[in-house]
C-alpha cells in the first residue's frame, strides 16, 4: 500500500492531479476485494455496442473510508454511458493505464465492514476486429473474480484462448454464446485476458 490517506485523495479530488499523484492512486487500495462479478454483454449482431456489469463486494481495510475507486480502459468508446446506483459519480481522471472514476460511497465506512459495489458502462466500437477479447486485472487483494461474455444468438465465438500469469486457480467455459472465466487468488495488477476469433 502506498502512503496515501483520505485527506490527499480527498485533496486530490478537488486540486489539479499531478500524473505521480495518479500514479499513486491507480495502486491504492483502502479495501479488498472478496468477490468480483463482471458480466461483458454484446448487444447487437454487428457487435458495435456493449454493456459491462460489474458488482464487486469488497471489505475495508481502513476507517472513515468515502471513496471507491473504479479503474477503467480498453478499446473504442470506453464511458458511453456509466451508471453506478446509490453512489456519487465524481470527475473521472487519466492515468498512464486508462481512468480511474471515483465514487462517493453513501457513508463512512469502517475496517471491517463489507459492502458491495455495482457499476454498469456502455462501450461503443471496442469488438470491430477478427477478434475479441475482454482482460480483467484486479488492483486490490481478491479472493474470487468471474468473468462472462454474452453474445447475442446470431453472433458465435470461436475457440476461446486465456492469457493470464501463472498464479491463482482458473477455469473456464465456453459454449457458441457464452464464455466464463473464474479466477480464485488472482494475482495483482496484471490482466487476465479470454480472447476468441468472431465465427
Amino acid at each position: 500500500m502506498t502512503s496515501l490517506n483520505q485527506s490527499d485523495i480527498a485533496s486530490a479530488l478537488h486540486d489539479p492531479i499531478t500524473e505521480d499523484q495518479a500514479a499513486e492512486l491507480w495502486d491504492y487500495f483502502p479495501y479488498q476485494t472478496i468477490k468480483f462479478s463482471g458480466r461483458l454483454k454484446i448487444l447487437d449482431p454487428l457487435k458495435q455496442v456493449a454493456t459491462f456489469t460489474r458488482r464487486q463486494r469488497i471489505r475495508f481495510l481502513e476507517d472513515n473510508v468515502a471513496i471507491f475507486f473504479d479503474r477503467v480502459w480498453g478499446d473504442g468508446v470506453v464511458f458511453a454511458g456509466y451508471s453506478a446506483p446509490g453512489l456519487r459519480i465524481l470527475e473521472p481522471f487519466k492515468t498512464f493505464k486508462g481512468y480511474i472514476v471515483p465514487l462517493a460511497l453513501p457513508r463512512l465506512f469502517s475496517k471491517g465492514e463489507i459492502f458491495e459495489v455495482v457499476t454498469q458502462r456502455k462501450i461503443v466500437g471496442a469488438f470491430y476486429e477478427t477478434d475479441g477479447y475482454w482482460e480483467t486485472a484486479m488492483s486490490t487483494p481478491t479472493d474470487l473474480v468471474n468473468i462472462s461474455v454474452i453474445t447475442p444468438a446470431d453472433v458465435v465465438t470461436g475457440p476461446a484462448e486465456i492469457r493470464s500469469p501463472a498464479r491463482g486457480d482458473i477455469d473456464a467455459s465456453q459454449t457458441d454464446h457464452a464464455l466464463r472465466l473464474r479466477v480464485a487468488r488472482p494475482a495483482l495488477n496484471v490482466p487476465y485476458r479470454l480472447q476468441w476469433a468472431w465465427k
